[in-house]
């Protein structure tokens, strides 16, 4: 009998390797119709339901103890997925204790929330095509292009923020965090 479930697993395991869903713009975050925030472009997620307008969507990562403004992918990769306006035990149920190098604690995180649904996709490729795109016309106007693995993920926001701040590059919110993420993606692995 165990026989007969092994395809099903294995169709549900190359569908969550394959492809998912991701959020195509930073956008705002609802509770029960109130807005708490938002959730980054880029970021894996799951249907919960699609129906209608606002879609419900499912999250998972990562919370820090001293921190919990906000869900970031794992502890030693600070790849933003949520950032709440105000601290509220009700942003996120609160999962397994972690400790990381450092003896921070943090926690495994989720939640569900609503989004526009015009804010989802399963097409990742074309928001990495238009994010090489801005990367490349916008940073190589100034300087040779860093590839993407010259930084690790917790280099990248800095490095961005910088050019950002000093006024040489002039992007909107959505593409430098588009920005952002396609260089985290493609980052040196932290050691």
């Amino acid at each position: 009998m165990k026989i007969r479930f092994l395809p099903v697993i294995i169709c549900c395991y190359v569908g969550l390797a394959c492809g998912g869903e991701f959020i195509s713009q930073t956008t705002q975050i609802l509770q029960d119709g109130k807005a708490i925030g938002k959730i980054e472009v880029l970021t894996p997620i799951e249907i919960v339901s699609k129906n209608a307008a606002p879609a419900r969507i499912y999250v998972k990562g990562v919370v820090s103890e001293n921190y919990p403004l906000q869900i970031q992918k794992n502890m030693k990769e600070a790849e933003i997925y949520a950032v709440f306006d105000t601290e509220s035990e009700a942003n996120f149920k609160k999962g397994k204790k972690l400790e990381d190098d450092y003896g921070e604690i943090w926690y495994e995180a989720e939640g569900i929330y609503e989004v526009d649904s015009k804010a989802v996709t399963s097409d990742a490729n074309a928001l990495y095509s238009k994010a090489k795109q801005v990367y490349e016309e916008t940073c190589s106007a100034c300087h040779r292009l860093h590839e993407p693995d010259s930084f690790t993920a917790n280099q990248w926001p800095a490095n961005l923020q910088g050019m950002v701040e000093a006024n040489y590059v002039a992007l909107e919110e959505n593409d430098l965090n588009l920005v952002t993420k396609y260089l985290q993606h493609n980052a040196k692995k932290s050691e």
